[in-house]
């Protein structure tokens, strides 16, 4: 006569109930960071190029915040443009929940120059 745990069902089917729970874990964290570095990376590559309009430029940013939707406020936004180097900074704070049982907020500080 078999019995269930010997045939290794239950050790399996646990198994991949830790794996789905650890990789839907990764993704719920790892989403802020992603969007941080994307968020830097189209930043950098509208700074390259010649708009020194301080509007441009914050119109941009907020404009890619709300497509990757980051939760970036106009005031947690500052560009300056001292001669010909543009300075932006950006902060903005972000929670994960993981169901319900945990939370964890992630500040963001984003600082670019060009």
């Amino acid at each position: 006569m078999k019995k269930i745990g010997n045939t290794g069902f239950v050790k399996g089917f646990l198994s991949l109930v830790v794996l789905g729970a650890l990789v839907f874990a990764g993704i719920s964290f790892g989403k802020p960071y992603y969007r941080y570095y994307e968020l830097g990376s189209l930043t950098r590559d509208f700074l390259k190029t010649d708009v020194g309009d301080i509007n441009a430029i914050r119109k941009n940013i907020m404009d890619n915040a709300a497509e990757l939707h980051v939760p970036l406020d106009e005031g947690d936004l500052e560009v300056v443009v001292d001669k010909k180097v543009v300075k932006v900074r950006a902060t903005w704070s972000e929670t994960v929940d993981f169901w319900g049982y945990y939370q964890k907020k992630f500040d963001f500080v984003m600082e670019e120059e060009y």
